[in-house]
């Protein structure tokens, strides 16, 4: 059966400001089935119909030039309608293989922002399929969520006996450039708290790896999938964090965000929906964000003083 499959590798973040490119793919083969190739965790929050992850050996031959490409692999992309691979292709040698092997149009695509230009990477995604003629729907992420990805989020504003307003900290990101200290997070958590407003903390492995534990009394979440996440930021007043994909994932669900940003440009790389917003550190140094001007913004966002 005729498919439309995508490759898309990349971080949590890079992978949600694509969703506008897969939604606009969805709305424009609505009869055919959705194959995404990248890492299966992240993938999923598009629920497509089929995953193959990207670290497969089967894949492998479509990176090596003057190859065979072994029937497996062929069978693989035997059937599909249009393929939109976004990868670094500098030699043309996947692009090459994809071609010779896909009955359909092949659209490869280099995801990184051009070097100079100020173009928002949603949109940058986005021209392969608008130089197609694909019609875009919308431009902005959006996760869609079913009801079993909220029971995570309902247990715990159950067992914390949580209401608003409420706010969602997430004080870790892919790199330890872009996080604002995590000292700082805390004196904002104490803050908020003299104001009788409920805290939570995101907090995963890479966060224990690189900032250590948490003080007990505060309780770190761990939501065992990203769907998981997505119900919770759902149900969250507001979410602050780091340029991250949490950040990302709670502007997608419609969450309003607060994003901390640094050295990352947030004209590229900004949450993209009408409830986020950006606070940028003077100098592009993260280290020189004061809380007070954090906590300005918090409130703003909570319409509460």
């Amino acid at each position: 059966m005729a498919q439309i499959t995508v490759i898309r590798g990349g971080a949590i973040g890079d992978f949600v400001l694509t969703l506008p490119a897969i939604d606009a793919l969805r709305a424009a083969f609505p009869h055919l089935p959705l194959h995404l190739i990248g890492h299966p965790p992240t993938v999923r929050l598009a629920r497509p119909d089929r995953i193959l992850d990207h670290d497969s050996r089967l894949l492998t031959p479509l990176h090596t030039p003057g190859t065979d490409i072994p029937p497996a692999t062929a069978t693989l992309f035997a059937d599909i309608h249009l393929l939109l691979a976004y990868a670094t292709d500098p030699d043309n040698i996947l692009s090459t293989h994809l071609r010779s092997l896909v009955p359909g149009p092949v659209l490869v695509h280099d995801p990184r922002p051009p070097e100079g230009t100020i173009e928002h990477i949603t949109d940058h995604l986005l021209r392969p399929l608008r130089r197609h003629g694909i019609h875009i729907p919308n431009p902005s992420p959006h996760i869609h969520l079913h009801p079993e990805d909220c029971v995570y989020a309902e247990t715990c504003w159950q067992q914390r006996k949580l209401n608003s307003p409420n706010v969602v900290f997430h004080p870790g990101s892919g790199g330890r450039h872009k996080c604002w200290p995590l000292e700082r997070f805390l004196e904002l958590a104490e803050e908020l708290q003299q104001r009788r407003i409920q805290i939570l903390f995101l907090w995963g492995p890479v966060e224990e790896d690189r900032l250590g534990r948490l003080p007990d009394p505060l309780h770190p979440l761990h939501p065992p999938g990203l769907l998981d996440l997505a119900g919770l930021l759902a149900r969250a007043d507001l979410f602050v964090g780091n340029d991250s994909g949490p950040s990302h994932i709670a502007a997608a669900v419609g969450t309003p965000t607060l994003t901390l940003f640094g050295p990352t440009d947030p004209r590229l790389w900004s949450p993209r929906s009408s409830r986020a917003r950006i606070l940028r550190a003077p100098h592009s140094q993260l280290s020189a964000l004061d809380v007070d001007l954090v906590l300005a913004a918090v409130l703003a966002a909570l319409d509460v003083k």
